[in-house]
């Protein structure tokens, strides 16, 4: 059985039993009294003494008193020397202050003030590493104390973390100037591993500013990346094999010589190229590349210090005016973009009232040029020696029976073969001379001359009451087949016989129940069955007796809608008229008539029987004038229909027609000469199918105008883009001022740089000279 499961005393931790066996060491007496202090706590001990907390007893002011106890290893004239260099020193803020000293009592000791905030080993343990613009700024201040140590003549040699305390607000207090040498002192010192310059880990080396310059930049390095430069496990390890001192002094030397230099500082956060430049400066392998002293680090910190402070100003020198012209840019480029949409809209508004008014003139003056066919119409139909020609031959008895013969058979369809009343109507001396009278009086208008403005027709020909051709006249005679010649054949179905919008059916249309009109009218636009060219006929009644129930015969002249003079265009332009059908049915949108028609037919290419058609919403929206942008429906990729691509701005007019005043007088009779006498009143009831005259007012015919977007655009553009280019080289001058005034600024700033540069290192070669000249001897603290 254990015992010591009896025992009611605890057991201790190992923690424990070291922190108790450390009080227990720790002296409760003060070696001896200091007058004017009262010393309150034990603060440590070394190899030679004691160091006690006190407290001044005229300030209050707390210090610290270290008692040397062992005399045997103190050399007691280098001590007293030390502590008074250290008083001179103590006037520097950032040195540990000696405040008195006693010699003369047994044991010696001095006063120095107490510093509480630990050593900045003490910090670095706990935080690894310290933000950049606090390490830069304890860095410069230690940098301070060092300039001031190294203008008394005293090199420290073995600065380190952990010689460097830390009082209020963290500010370093250089201390422990043990291993500290003068100037002028030849003597070894070494530091500590990993702190010390590779020279100094010499025995026989001598003591140089320089070793205090790269302890600093180690110190730093230390305070960026939270590790020693050079410092790796493997390094380490090289060293604790070494057997000897002097082994591994050398090992030491040699390693950092041949070592890259560090470089983890440039990773940190924080650190610019210039605080780099200065860390790797001063830990450079070489003495010869390093700073003289302190004073040149603490040059290169305020010249950094000053670059950071314009760096503002120059951000604001360069990204201000930048700034300035991005806005100007994005400003100019809306005001452009804006002033060019508001222009084009004004300018497109201004095209579409433009051509609008191009439409209601030319539908104008399409209306017009009816108005003539018109009257060449009615004159050639009442011309006498027609008149009396048709009256003639319709009062033979041979065409009488033929025509009758004719008319029973019942629907037009069934005239249009080869009938028996056909080629008997045909072969009757009357109807030949009848169609050359026709052929006479229709030469005058197929071959105008080129200058004339006198209509062109492409036929002529007359029917009788029921709508079968009496007689007719061709453009081109010769290129008639007889089969083709329309004689004998009914036609009441068409518009121009019946006066109707559109055609009837022609299979199904009773002869005898067709009535023909009883005026003037323009008919329907139809598609020649032999050329495929777009026609209208105009149709006038011929009354040829005193009674005007019904008109004896029909006058008709047909036009092809491209010989008219309005529509006739060359080539694509960038305004050009359009004739299109508006009724309501399939044939709403239909193109009539079309520059592009006149191009390929004048090309030698057959019309054919293709109907080109505007869509009916398209067509719709022109009738209201709510569209914006036209597509030419003939537009495609290929041939003479390439000019016709784009975009259009189109507007439509109807075309209407003037009254026929005309219809209004006495029908011409052969026995009175033919001589207009007033007309009987019209018929109250008309037949069915004839139409009255101010029906024929509004025609189903409607005039598009067309004129090109791009000839509105391009001006707009082309001014846009002027202005685009007068604002980028506007910038490019910008540019380029701003880049040489700030050139010039650079240069004139550079020679004041460069002096100053300049009367920095002569100050500090007068600097290194003063340490030099010092006489003060080796000063040893332990």
């Amino acid at each position: 059985m254990n015992n010591d499961s009896q025992d009611p005393t605890e057991h201790q931790t190992l923690g424990g039993q070291a922190t108790s066996k450390k009080l227990s060491m720790e002296a409760t007496t003060p070696p001896a009294d200091v007058p004017g202090y009262r010393l309150t706590q034990f603060l440590g001990a070394g190899a030679f003494g004691q160091v006690w907390v006190g407290r001044d007893l005229n300030t209050g002011r707390d210090v610290a008193v270290k008692f040397y106890l062992h005399r045997g290893g103190v050399n007691w004239s280098l001590l007293s020397r030390e502590v008074k260099n250290l008083v001179q020193m103590s006037a520097d803020r950032y040195v540990v202050q000696v405040l008195e000293v006693g010699w003369d009592v047994d044991p010696p000791f001095y006063v120095m003030e107490l510093v509480r905030g630990g050593s900045l080993e003490d910090l670095l343990k706990v935080r690894q590493h310290l933000p950049t613009d606090q390490a830069v700024e304890m860095f410069r201040k230690m940098c301070i104390g060092l300039d001031h140590c190294h203008s008394k003549g005293v090199l420290h040699c073995d600065l380190k973390p952990a010689n460097i305390l830390l009082g209020d607000e963290d500010e370093p207090r250089l201390a422990d100037f043990g291993q500290s040498r003068l100037s002028s002192d030849q003597t070894p010192a070494l530091g500590t591993l990993f702190y010390m310059a590779p020279e100094q880990a010499d025995l026989t080396s001598s003591p140089d500013v320089r070793w205090d310059v790269y302890a600093m930049g180690a110190i730093l390095y230390r305070m960026l990346t939270g590790n020693a430069p050079h410092r790796d496990d493997s390094f380490v390890q090289q060293l604790d094999t070494a057997g000897s001192l002097k082994t591994r002094l050398q090992r030491y030397r040699e390693s950092i010589v041949s070592s890259p230099p560090p470089e983890a500082h440039f990773e940190c956060p924080g650190v610019d190229r210039t605080l780099a430049r200065i860390v790797s400066k001063c830990l450079n392998a070489k003495p010869q590349d390093r700073y003289s002293n302190a004073q040149q680090i603490l040059q290169d910190l305020a010249r950094r210090d000053a670059a950071r402070a314009k760096r503002p100003l120059m951000l604001l020198g360069i990204v201000g005016p930048l700034l300035v012209l991005l806005a100007t840019c994005f400003f100019g480029y809306r005001s452009i973009a804006k002033a060019t949409e508001s222009t084009l809209v004004a300018l497109r508004t201004e095209a579409k009232g433009s051509n609008e008014l191009a439409a209601t003139f030319a539908a104008k003056t399409l209306e017009n040029e009816i108005d003539r066919y018109f009257q060449v119409t009615k004159n050639e139909a009442h011309r006498p020696v027609f008149l009396d020609q048709l009256e003639t031959t319709l009062e033979t008895e041979k065409v009488v029976t033929a025509l009758q013969q004719i008319a029973a058979m019942g629907t037009p369809a069934q005239t249009h073969g080869s009938t028996v009343p056909r080629a008997n109507l045909l072969e009757l001396e009357q109807q030949n001379k009848l169609n050359t009278l026709l052929q006479i009086q229709l030469a005058r208008y197929t071959k105008p001359d080129a200058n004339s403005r006198q209509p062109r027709l492409a036929s002529m020909f007359v029917t009788d009451n029921h709508g079968t051709i009496i007689g007719i006249a061709y453009q081109n005679t010769d290129e008639i087949k007889p089969e083709e010649n329309s004689v004998g054949k009914n036609f009441s179905y068409r518009t121009y016989f019946h006066g109707g919008s559109i055609d009837k059916p022609k299979q199904t249309t009773r002869i005898s129940e067709s009535r023909p009109i009883t005026s003037t009218h323009l008919s329907a636009a139809f598609q020649s069955t032999a050329t495929g060219l777009w026609k209208v006929a105009i149709s006038t009644p011929l009354y040829l007796s005193d009674e005007h129930s019904q008109p004896d015969a029909i006058f008709v002249t047909t036009v092809n809608l491209g010989d008219i003079e309005l529509l006739q265009t060359e080539g694509a332009s960038d305004q050009i008229a359009v004739l299109v059908e508006s009724r309501e049915d399939r044939a709403e949108g239909t193109i009539l008539q079309h520059p592009l028609m006149d191009a390929r037919r004048n090309a030698g290419a057959k019309p054919g029987k293709k109907k080109y058609q505007i869509d009916r919403h398209v067509m719709r929206d022109l009738l209201t004038g709510q569209i914006e942008i036209y597509k030419d429906p003939l537009a495609d990729n290929t041939g003479l229909a390439k000019g016709y691509n784009g975009d259009w701005i189109a507007s439509v007019h109807p075309v209407k027609l003037p009254l026929d005043e005309d219809d209004e007088e006495t029908p011409f009779d052969k026995s009175t000469e033919r001589e207009a006498l007033d007309p009987p009143p019209p018929p109250t009831e008309l037949p069915e199918g004839s139409v009255r005259e101010t029906d024929e007012q509004i025609t189903d015919l409607v005039v598009l105008v067309q004129y090109r977007l791009e000839t509105v655009n391009t001006p707009v553009f082309e001014m846009q883009s002027a202005l685009i280019r007068e604002g980028v080289l506007a910038i490019i001058s910008i540019l380029a001022v701003t880049l040489t005034l700030w050139f010039f600024v650079q240069r004139v700033g550079r020679p004041y740089r460069e002096s100053r540069g300049r009367l920095e290192d002569s100050m500090s070669n007068n600097s290194n000279k003063t340490v030099a000249d010092n006489p003060a001897k080796t000063i040893t603290l332990h």
